[in-house]
């Protein structure tokens, strides 16, 4: 940008940043608004229109934001792909917006850890985010389902935070809750997908030292709500929901390291996702064309 403005590569990476702290400060009251338990409700009801998983009110990931070089950092920026990164924790809704974010831990540090260490879990265990108390009850069952997010195998699988069953403990009706589980956290995979394909600075690593590098990400993400709100639709090709895929082919953002190592799961935790997996499988929760889809590679008894 030098070139066409007339100006030093100093003046023009003094104007970014500070361009960049203006777009965080004015559109994030805006774009990042702490939802209120109606919106709370709405982004529910998203869920279960576009995704089919009515009980989620955010779909939770972290990915990595590639470094170049941090000066004076040691090991700690260095994730488990042996490369400097910060990590992005964000919660996202139904179309692939941005709820919460977390940017600036450092790479080493696992999914499980940064998100018990992120403002995100701090709101949730403290009960600021408003989240409606009201329960679910689904059909042969007498347990009450709260509205919950829903996160990888990272995550401690708690009331409010679902996570899949294991691999290594699946059977039918595990594996269909596994793939609806999978199918509706889509939703934050997409959203990282898009924003990354969208914002070109995702596309190798950024090449400023981690505190820029968390600004520049954090005016990015209220640029992508702003634009997702105005511009975009989702589609998808199960049923006919249709969603907006983009995926990453740079280096600049990739997975964060799983580490299920998350906590003894409570009791409350576990009977309600087993209650969940129970109505998935019944044709009240369950949808047309899931058993092709989850079963399509799984042999039969008989061999077909």
């Amino acid at each position: 940008m030098s070139v066409p403005f007339h100006m030093s590569r100093t003046s023009i990476s003094r104007h970014v940043m500070a361009t960049c702290q203006v777009i965080w400060d004015v559109l994030h009251p805006l774009e990042l608004p702490t939802p209120t338990a109606e919106q709370w409700r709405m982004i529910a009801k998203r869920f279960g229109d576009l995704w089919d998983y009515p009980f989620a009110i955010g779909a939770l990931d972290g990915k990595h934001i590639a470094l170049q070089n941090p000066a004076n950092s040691g090991s700690m920026y260095y994730n488990y792909k042996v490369y400097p990164s910060v990590v992005l924790m964000a919660l996202s809704d139904a179309d692939s917006c941005f709820i919460l974010v977390d940017c600036g831990q450092y790479g080493r540090i696992s999914d499980a850890g940064v998100y018990n260490i992120s403002r995100i879990s701090t709101l949730l265990e403290e009960k600021q985010l408003d989240i409606p108390t009201a329960t679910f009850k689904i059909s042969g069952s007498d347990i009450d389902i709260p509205f919950m997010i829903i996160g990888d195998e990272a995550i401690p699988l708690k009331p409010y935070l679902m996570k899949p069953f294991a691999a290594r403990t699946l059977n039918a009706k595990r594996r269909l809750y596994n793939y609806r589980h999978s199918r509706a956290r889509r939703a934050v995979e997409c959203a990282f997908g898009i924003m990354s394909r969208k914002f070109e600075v995702f596309q190798r690593p950024m090449r400023v030292q981690p505190d820029k590098a968390v600004l520049l990400t954090n005016a990015v993400v209220c640029l992508h709500n702003f634009i997702r709100r105005r511009d975009g639709n989702l589609v998808d090709s199960s049923s006919t929901v249709t969603y907006e895929v983009m995926e990453n082919r740079g280096d600049g953002m990739q997975p964060s390291a799983i580490n299920a190592r998350g906590g003894r799961a409570t009791d409350e935790a576990i009977a309600i996702r087993d209650g969940i997996a129970d109505f998935f499988s019944v044709p009240d929760g369950s949808v047309h064309w899931q058993n092709k889809l989850v079963f399509r590679h799984v042999l039969r008894p008989d061999g077909e």
